[in-house]
Protein backbone atom coordinates (compact mmCIF):
# COMPACT_ATOMS: atom_id res chain seq x y z
CA UNK A 1 0.00 0.00 0.00
CA UNK A 2 0.96 3.57 -0.88
CA UNK A 3 -0.05 6.93 0.86
CA UNK A 4 1.14 9.93 -0.12
CA UNK A 5 1.46 13.05 2.60
CA UNK A 6 3.12 16.48 1.43
CA UNK A 7 3.71 18.84 4.86
CA UNK A 8 5.98 21.83 5.44
CA UNK A 9 7.21 20.78 8.35
CA UNK A 10 10.32 22.94 10.36
CA UNK A 11 10.63 25.26 7.42
CA UNK A 12 11.67 21.93 5.57
CA UNK A 13 9.69 20.78 2.68
CA UNK A 14 8.97 17.33 2.86
CA UNK A 15 6.99 14.53 1.06
CA UNK A 16 6.95 11.15 1.84
CA UNK A 17 4.66 7.76 0.80
CA UNK A 18 4.63 4.68 2.53
CA UNK A 19 5.31 1.78 0.63
CA UNK A 20 5.06 -1.68 2.59
CA UNK A 21 4.89 -0.02 6.24
CA UNK A 22 8.34 2.01 5.48
CA UNK A 23 8.52 5.52 4.54
CA UNK A 24 10.21 6.87 1.29
CA UNK A 25 10.73 10.44 1.97
CA UNK A 26 11.93 13.51 0.29
CA UNK A 27 13.02 16.59 2.29
CA UNK A 28 15.33 19.97 2.04
CA UNK A 29 18.18 20.39 4.73
CA UNK A 30 21.50 19.13 5.38
CA UNK A 31 22.47 15.48 5.18
CA UNK A 32 25.67 16.32 7.31
CA UNK A 33 22.91 17.22 10.40
CA UNK A 34 20.47 14.50 10.05
CA UNK A 35 19.72 12.06 12.33
CA UNK A 36 19.58 8.48 11.15
CA UNK A 37 21.02 5.06 11.54
CA UNK A 38 23.36 5.45 8.31
CA UNK A 39 23.72 8.65 5.35
CA UNK A 40 24.75 7.70 2.04
CA UNK A 41 26.56 9.87 0.79
CA UNK A 42 28.67 9.84 -2.95
CA UNK A 43 32.45 9.29 -3.07
CA UNK A 44 35.09 8.13 -5.40
CA UNK A 45 36.94 4.83 -5.75
CA UNK A 46 39.79 5.77 -3.16
CA UNK A 47 37.06 7.08 -0.34
CA UNK A 48 38.94 10.18 -0.44
CA UNK A 49 37.28 13.78 0.41
CA UNK A 50 36.32 15.36 -2.94
CA UNK A 51 33.34 17.38 -3.67
CA UNK A 52 31.66 19.94 -1.62
CA UNK A 53 29.18 17.68 0.64
CA UNK A 54 31.72 14.94 0.90
CA UNK A 55 34.06 17.18 2.21
CA UNK A 56 31.92 18.85 4.68
CA UNK A 57 30.18 15.65 5.66
CA UNK A 58 33.98 13.86 6.52
CA UNK A 59 35.02 17.70 8.21
CA UNK A 60 31.66 17.16 10.50
CA UNK A 61 32.23 13.20 11.31
CA UNK A 62 35.97 13.81 12.18
CA UNK A 63 39.44 12.39 11.38
CA UNK A 64 38.42 8.82 12.33
CA UNK A 65 36.02 8.46 9.41
CA UNK A 66 38.63 9.18 6.90
CA UNK A 67 40.83 6.41 8.64
CA UNK A 68 38.03 4.04 8.79
CA UNK A 69 37.94 4.58 4.83
CA UNK A 70 42.05 4.32 4.55
CA UNK A 71 41.85 1.01 6.10
CA UNK A 72 39.08 0.26 3.76
CA UNK A 73 41.58 1.22 0.77
CA UNK A 74 44.28 -0.86 2.25
CA UNK A 75 42.33 -3.76 2.63
CA UNK A 76 40.46 -4.18 -0.59
CA UNK A 77 41.54 -1.71 -2.93
CA UNK A 78 40.12 0.93 -5.10
CA UNK A 79 35.96 0.71 -4.49
CA UNK A 80 34.13 -0.20 -7.88
CA UNK A 81 31.36 1.80 -9.50
CA UNK A 82 28.26 0.51 -7.93
CA UNK A 83 29.18 -0.76 -5.25
CA UNK A 84 28.85 0.56 -1.00
CA UNK A 85 30.83 0.36 2.22
CA UNK A 86 29.75 1.20 5.44
CA UNK A 87 32.36 3.02 8.23
CA UNK A 88 30.92 4.76 11.73
CA UNK A 89 29.11 8.12 11.85
CA UNK A 90 32.17 9.42 13.80
CA UNK A 91 30.59 12.90 15.50
CA UNK A 92 27.63 12.82 13.62
CA UNK A 93 24.20 12.48 14.77
CA UNK A 94 24.18 9.43 12.59
CA UNK A 95 25.67 6.42 13.77
CA UNK A 96 26.71 5.23 9.90
CA UNK A 97 28.20 6.39 7.06
CA UNK A 98 27.48 4.30 3.89
CA UNK A 99 30.23 5.35 1.09
CA UNK A 100 29.01 4.55 -2.32
CA UNK A 101 30.48 5.32 -6.23
CA UNK A 102 28.43 6.72 -8.21
CA UNK A 103 28.88 7.14 -12.13
CA UNK A 104 30.15 10.10 -13.48
CA UNK A 105 28.28 11.18 -17.15
CA UNK A 106 29.73 9.42 -20.22
CA UNK A 107 30.61 5.74 -18.85
CA UNK A 108 27.47 4.47 -20.09
CA UNK A 109 24.78 2.67 -18.00
CA UNK A 110 24.65 5.42 -15.40
CA UNK A 111 21.32 4.88 -14.56
CA UNK A 112 21.51 0.86 -13.97
CA UNK A 113 25.23 2.18 -11.68
CA UNK A 114 23.04 4.53 -10.17
CA UNK A 115 20.77 1.86 -9.40
CA UNK A 116 23.11 -0.45 -8.25
CA UNK A 117 24.69 2.29 -5.88
CA UNK A 118 21.32 2.58 -4.28
CA UNK A 119 20.52 -1.58 -4.29
CA UNK A 120 23.74 -2.16 -2.45
CA UNK A 121 23.58 0.73 0.65
CA UNK A 122 20.07 -0.33 0.93
CA UNK A 123 21.32 -4.28 1.26
CA UNK A 124 24.14 -3.12 3.13
CA UNK A 125 21.98 -1.06 5.94
CA UNK A 126 19.16 -3.56 5.80
CA UNK A 127 21.69 -6.64 6.51
CA UNK A 128 23.28 -4.67 9.40
CA UNK A 129 19.63 -4.60 10.81
CA UNK A 130 19.50 -0.64 10.15
CA UNK A 131 16.06 0.90 10.82
CA UNK A 132 16.81 4.53 8.92
CA UNK A 133 18.66 5.27 6.20
CA UNK A 134 19.21 8.97 3.98
CA UNK A 135 20.63 9.48 0.72
CA UNK A 136 21.81 12.26 -0.80
CA UNK A 137 21.39 11.90 -4.70
CA UNK A 138 24.18 10.04 -6.19
CA UNK A 139 25.80 11.71 -9.14
CA UNK A 140 24.35 14.61 -8.56
CA UNK A 141 26.58 17.15 -7.11
CA UNK A 142 30.01 16.85 -9.69
CA UNK A 143 29.56 13.90 -11.85
CA UNK A 144 26.96 15.72 -14.57
CA UNK A 145 23.59 14.95 -13.93
CA UNK A 146 20.53 16.42 -13.02
CA UNK A 147 18.25 16.31 -10.25
CA UNK A 148 15.49 14.25 -12.75
CA UNK A 149 17.47 11.86 -14.11
CA UNK A 150 19.02 11.42 -10.42
CA UNK A 151 15.23 11.11 -9.21
CA UNK A 152 13.93 8.82 -12.41
CA UNK A 153 16.58 6.00 -11.23
CA UNK A 154 16.63 6.77 -7.27
CA UNK A 155 13.12 6.74 -6.14
CA UNK A 156 11.74 3.45 -8.37
CA UNK A 157 15.08 1.64 -7.43
CA UNK A 158 14.44 2.32 -3.71
CA UNK A 159 10.64 1.68 -4.08
CA UNK A 160 11.91 -1.68 -5.54
CA UNK A 161 13.86 -2.86 -2.78
CA UNK A 162 11.44 -1.70 -0.38
CA UNK A 163 8.67 -3.53 -2.30
CA UNK A 164 10.82 -7.08 -2.67
CA UNK A 165 13.86 -6.95 -0.52
CA UNK A 166 13.65 -4.79 2.63
CA UNK A 167 13.65 -6.54 5.99
CA UNK A 168 14.67 -4.23 8.56
CA UNK A 169 14.65 -0.75 7.16
CA UNK A 170 11.35 1.27 8.74
CA UNK A 171 12.63 5.13 6.97
CA UNK A 172 14.30 5.51 3.92
CA UNK A 173 15.17 9.43 3.07
CA UNK A 174 16.47 11.38 -0.12
CA UNK A 175 17.44 15.12 1.48
CA UNK A 176 18.22 17.62 -1.17
CA UNK A 177 19.97 20.71 -0.34
CA UNK A 178 17.74 23.04 -2.34
CA UNK A 179 13.80 23.67 -3.14
CA UNK A 180 14.64 23.14 -7.30
CA UNK A 181 16.00 19.76 -6.93
CA UNK A 182 13.31 18.87 -4.54
CA UNK A 183 10.66 20.16 -7.02
CA UNK A 184 12.27 17.89 -9.66
CA UNK A 185 12.43 14.64 -6.81
CA UNK A 186 8.79 15.63 -5.86
CA UNK A 187 7.16 15.27 -9.34
CA UNK A 188 8.64 11.84 -9.34
CA UNK A 189 8.04 10.76 -6.02
CA UNK A 190 4.33 11.36 -6.88
CA UNK A 191 4.24 9.66 -9.85
CA UNK A 192 5.44 6.67 -7.68
CA UNK A 193 2.37 7.13 -5.08
CA UNK A 194 -0.38 5.89 -7.74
Amino acid sequence: MIVLYHFLNRGFFINKITINSAILEILVDAIANSKFDAIVIPSNSRLLPSGNLRCEVLRKAGAKVQMECNRIINKIGMVATGASVKTSGGNLKSKHIIHTVGPTLGQGKEGKKIMLCIWNSLTLADEAGLHSIAFNPISLENLGFNAKISAEVMIPAIKKYLLKKNKNLKHVAIVLTDLPDYKEFETVLNDHSI
